[in-house]
């Protein structure tokens, strides 16, 4: 189960009575006690996981024997990671594992030194997640939730932008895990390929094709979809603290957003645009006169539009979020910065003109910006 409240000392003693009752009614039904195991065990395999991520977040090893020591504390048999009995992953139920592959386990280049986990499933398949100690992730959750209603509100318009809601759970405060993407970020592919396009060029080329730069129409088509999709959501929610490491792009031209930690206008970054386009995004289209960030760019108003008309329900549950007891929420008035963004005061057609604006006026500060985070995090490594 997953005890977040448990270290809030206003939530704690209505969890505990909550926990109680609930533990006593899966006793009471049928294979109660075998689930009440399995909750038993999900709890260990948090635990063990956030025992080990912290140690080698504190550690002042070098990152290469970081990865060297998870790798061999969870091919130790002794541990209990490198086989298990079937069991519901914690973060998504619906898939069951059998252990984690600790050749492929491995610790991102970042502050928290997030872990990379790959989990054998049942049905043979393999689970990549992300385990991260230090980081409230709890805020991500609720941003991925609200992502994944806008897919929901979008594709009921018959509109598929392509988006990727990958799964996340907050496990404690400061502690939580989120599905693996395989993907690079932009900073990285921009390093190794110098454009994105050579990216997915090498990935999915189509010598044949002219209109779409040599690569696979269906990959271009999926680039340009999510990168509006994310343009929209991200303004809607004011995710702030843009940067090419936590905008990332899979090799089949799915784009999105990762690293919530500023949202609803705030951000590190002075002067940091509402709309969320890099140089970077607009060169893999073909440029702002090209037809794809034409194409883009109606993607973007007429998500916008079709979301506007959900405007009360995604208000709504933003204001919820006061509640979730979030430091960077809890205080603001959240539901005045959220409504302004929908520009309800304004008709559908001039609503259209103000966002297109926003597109225009994208400030090329913002690359300068990108290239500050880049010396940043070269010097951290």
């Amino acid at each position: 189960m997953v005890e977040v409240a448990l270290e809030d000392r206003v939530m704690a003693k209505m969890y505990g009575r909550v926990v109680f009752k609930f533990m006593n009614k899966i006793q009471e039904s049928e294979n109660g006690a075998k689930r009440r195991d399995m909750m038993r065990r999900q709890g260990e395999l948090i635990e063990g996981l956030s025992k080990r991520a912290r140690e080698l977040r504190t550690s002042k090893d070098p990152r290469p024997k970081k990865i060297d020591k998870l790798r061999a504390f969870i091919a130790d048999s002794k541990n209990s990671f490198v086989s298990m009995q079937p069991l519901p992953l914690p973060l998504n139920a619906r898939i069951e594992v059998t252990g984690i592959i600790p050749e492929k386990s491995s610790v991102f280049k970042s502050n928290m030194f997030p872990l990379l986990l790959y989990f054998q499933c049942s049905d043979g398949s393999e689970y990549p997640l992300i385990f991260k100690d230090g980081d409230d992730m709890r805020q991500d959750q609720l941003v991925i939730q609200l992502f994944t209603l806008m897919d929901r509100l979008l594709r009921k318009e018959n509109l598929d932008l392509k988006l990727t809601p990958y799964d996340v759970l907050a496990t404690g405060p400061t502690q939580g895990m989120a599905q693996f993407i395989p993907s690079k970020t932009i900073a990285a592919i921009v390093s190794e390929h110098n454009t994105l396009l050579n990216y997915m060029r090498a990935h999915h080329p189509d010598e044949g094709s002219v209109g779409t730069f040599g690569v696979e129409p269906g990959v271009i088509d999926t680039f340009v979809r999510s990168c509006a999709g994310y343009c929209v959501m991200t303004y809607l929610l004011g995710v702030g603290d843009r940067h090419l490491d936590n905008l990332l792009l899979a090799p089949d031209g799915h784009f999105f957003h990762v690293d919530f930690g500023y949202i609803l206008g705030r951000d590190p970054k002075p002067l940091a645009p509402p709309v969320k386009v890099c140089k970077e995004m607009v060169d893999a289209m073909g440029g702002v006169q090209s037809i794809h960030y034409a194409r883009f760019k109606n993607f973007c108003f007429t998500a916008f539009t079709i979301l506007r008309k959900s405007a009360n329900l995604i208000l709504n549950l933003v204001t919820l979020m006061v509640d979730a007891n979030i430091p960077h929420i809890k205080h603001r008035d959240v539901h005045e910065q959220v409504l302004g963004k929908f520009c309800l005061d304004l008709t559908e057609e001039q609503a259209i003109e103000h966002f297109e604006k926003l597109l225009n006026d994208i400030s090329p500060f913002t690359a300068v910006l990108d290239r500050m985070h880049d010396w940043a995090q070269y010097w951290r490594s």
